[in-house]
């Protein structure tokens, strides 16, 4: 007990708060920023996917700029969201709000993967553009209802009472602190994940069959075809060259060459984008774990009357569950750049190497 009571835990999050957020952020911003750049790119701008995707990369971006930014300012003891309450509540407000927003774009996605895959016509037909863009304003709308408790239950000046920094739930309201901490485990880590591995399993189990709904080309009867000639003048029928069967059945095999290329491009975009989907959700499952565990710890220890010992090691705890909550935020390009090669492809044609 004496060797942990000596432990200087203070020195240990302001070496965190530091030094952490700087490869995350730097990383992480010029990541965000190639995303954006190839999924806005004439080859994906129709992919609903990849307009998932693209929002989801965007809700990242306000996510890193303003909840790790101000950890990186925390460390060097600048954060102006310390001491004014304004910008203490806006930085809760945006860090959740986005991180909520990322996690179920990325949902959605899944979802979308799983009707496109279906062999039922019906509910593919279901994934519209429209739709997709309806999803993502109700998403928003949603998570801005959900967040505005945080007007009222995040305040400065709350470190006196064991908070993790002077930023944070009210301690002496606890019900702000179980709505709080609550909302943020329900909403932003445990539906989202439940969402993404629910309709991710669908999906891995739609694949082996989703050749049994692929539409097979119908290939026009070349006899009909040849039937269809206009009739000629009897008197002048030797004088008129033979109808171009040759020609016919060359425009017509053609014709049905690159329909199956354009049909085996489109299910190879697909098949990489589900792969892309599938480790982006292992990836926030792995990274939300920590966070969501202490968020359902502290929770039910919220009547506990603890020391300030065993704050400060939960303190610690929050810290680093925090910045690997960020590092899913930070990685997307990487993933999409390892696991992808249209992603590689469209990104190489970005900076004109392809």
């Amino acid at each position: 007990m004496s060797n942990t009571s000596s432990i200087n835990f203070a020195f240990i999050n302001q070496t965190i708060n530091r030094y952490v957020p700087i490869p995350l952020l730097l990383f992480g911003i010029i990541g965000n920023i190639l995303n954006i750049f190839v999924f806005t790119r004439q080859a994906f701008r129709t992919n609903i996917c990849v307009i998932y995707f693209l929002a989801s990369t965007i809700s990242d971006s306000f996510s890193l700029g303003i909840g790790l930014v101000t950890r990186l300012l925390t460390g060097f003891n600048v954060d102006p969201t310390q001491y004014s309450s304004g910008f203490c509540k806006m930085r809760f407000f945006v860090t959740y709000y986005s991180a909520y927003s990322g996690a179920w774009f990325i949902s959605l996605a899944c979802v979308e993967r799983y009707l496109c895959s279906s062999r039922n016509v019906q509910i593919r037909q279901l994934v519209t553009i429209k739709r997709a863009y309806i999803s993502i304003i109700t998403i928003l709308i949603a998570g801005f209802l959900a967040f505005g408790e945080q007007i009222y239950c995040i305040d400065i000046n709350q470190q006196l009472l064991g908070a993790p920094q002077p930023c944070y739930q009210l301690k002496r309201n606890i019900a702000c602190q179980i709505a709080d901490s609550l909302l943020q485990f329900l909403l932003e880590i445990l539906t989202p994940a439940i969402v993404m591995i629910v309709f991710g399993s669908l999906v891995l189990r739609n694949v082996p069959r989703k050749h049994s709904r692929i539409n097979p080309i119908k290939q026009p009867n070349t006899f009909a075809s040849t039937m269809a000639v206009p009739a000629v003048n009897s008197l002048n029928a030797e004088q008129q060259p033979p109808p171009p069967l040759v020609n016919i059945k060359n425009g017509l095999n053609n014709q049905s060459f690159l329909s199956t290329n354009i049909n085996r491009t489109a299910q190879k975009r697909d098949a990489q984008l589900t792969i892309l989907l599938i480790i982006q959700v292992t990836s926030f499952i792995i990274c939300s774990c920590p966070v969501s565990m202490y968020k359902f710890y502290s929770v039910a220890t919220v009547y506990t009357i603890k020391s300030s010992l065993r704050e400060s090691i939960e303190n610690t705890i929050y810290n680093v569950s925090v910045q690997a909550f960020f590092l899913n935020n930070a990685i997307k390009f990487y993933i999409y750049t390892l696991c992808g090669a249209i992603f590689r492809k469209e990104l190489m044609k970005l900076f004109r190497l392809a």
